[in-house]
């Protein structure tokens, strides 16, 4: 979506040597932003110059300010559309799909043939488990957007989603030129295939045209832990770690433990443990910190998902550490009998 500044005619009588149009034209955007500040903190009731303030933060990619200027705008003016439209653009951006849904709707509601709106909705209903749901929009944006790779590759996923044929919209995307999401289809391929190596080269080309994408980076990442190139997924991580995302925290968490740290990965692995991989390997580092009272109700937690016999050998180990020897041997029983399938 190209962000676009609503003109503001009253601009051209302040003494700056350029407005933020011009600013925002010349790819100035943090003096742009600057100007826009002054004139917000001198007019704090202008909806459009609000407006216009989250529109070229969410250009320069500051999404969180863009959210807190669009809700000023639409305290202000509750009908604007544009600020119905960056609100949910900038949620999306962040991760945030729920949040991204309502205002996109409202958006929708009053401009069914908003095509950015559409692509976006789709995407967020997507990402929150609404393939069904997001598939109108994404149908409708493919007619309004027929040259558009994110629409081709998102209606894709959310027919795949639901177990319907993508050959359709693969071709689409296929036909058109290189770009992020077909790297991202291809690096998702490879890593069904379990080639990790040929997987991390696709994510790093979709890196390369979007720096930005979250989605390529945290699958590179994904790719290379998996590849057991631990350093290299950090790496790779460190930039979205300010973030609150459970699964940056727990990947990383989970490198520094397989890296033999499992003091400085505890911390990460606590953040992210809403996942029940992230209780596991909590678990493990809190039995190798020397915490194995702690680590039992984590591991027994995820005992039932244990594939491979290494939940139930952790668990042994915790009990035999904590004196809890009827409860260790059952452990390891079942342990044995999982290893021997």
């Amino acid at each position: 979506m190209k962000p676009r500044l609503l003109p503001l005619a009253a601009l051209s009588s302040l003494a700056w040597a350029q407005t933020p149009e011009q600013l925002v034209a010349a790819g100035k955007l943090d003096e742009a932003i600057a100007v826009y500040q002054s004139l917000v903190r001198t007019s704090p009731n202008n909806p459009a110059l609000l407006l216009n303030l989250s529109i070229t933060e969410y250009k320069s990619k500051h999404y969180k300010d863009s959210i807190t200027h669009a809700k000023a705008a639409l305290n202000l003016q509750p009908d604007l559309l544009p600020a119905h439209l960056f609100l949910g653009a900038s949620h999306l951006d962040l991760g945030e799909f729920a949040s991204a849904i309502k205002p996109l709707e409202t958006v929708i509601a009053s401009n069914p043939n908003d095509r950015n709106a559409r692509l976006m909705l789709g995407e967020a209903l997507l990402e929150t488990g609404k393939p069904n749901d997001a598939i109108p929009h994404l149908k409708a944006a493919a007619e309004l957007l027929p040259a558009n790779t994110r629409v081709w590759y998102t209606l894709a996923r959310a027919q795949e989603a639901l177990g319907q044929s993508a050959s359709e919209a693969w071709e689409k995307l296929s036909a058109l030129p290189p770009s992020l999401e077909s790297h991202l289809h291809a690096a998702q391929i490879h890593d069904a295939a379990q080639r990790w190596r040929e997987a991390a080269t696709e994510w790093q080309s979709a890196l390369t045209l979007a720096p930005q994408s979250r989605a390529a980076r945290v699958g590179l990442a994904w790719s290379l832990f998996r590849a057991r190139d631990y350093e290299a997924a950090m790496t790779e991580l460190k930039p979205l770690l300010a973030g609150t995302q459970p699964d940056v925290q727990f990947l990383y968490g989970a490198s520094l433990l397989n890296l033999q740290q499992p003091v400085p990965a505890i911390p990460y692995l606590r953040a992210a443990i809403a996942l029940l991989p992230a209780r596991v390997a909590l678990g493990q580092a809190l039995l190798q910190t020397g915490q194995p009272q702690e680590a039992i109700p984590l591991l027994r937690a995820a005992a039932a998902t244990d594939t491979d016999g290494n939940i139930h050998f952790q668990l042994f180990r915790a009990y035999q550490l904590t004196h809890r020897d009827a409860e260790a041997n059952e452990a390891l029983a079942e342990y044995r009998r999982i290893r021997a399938h």
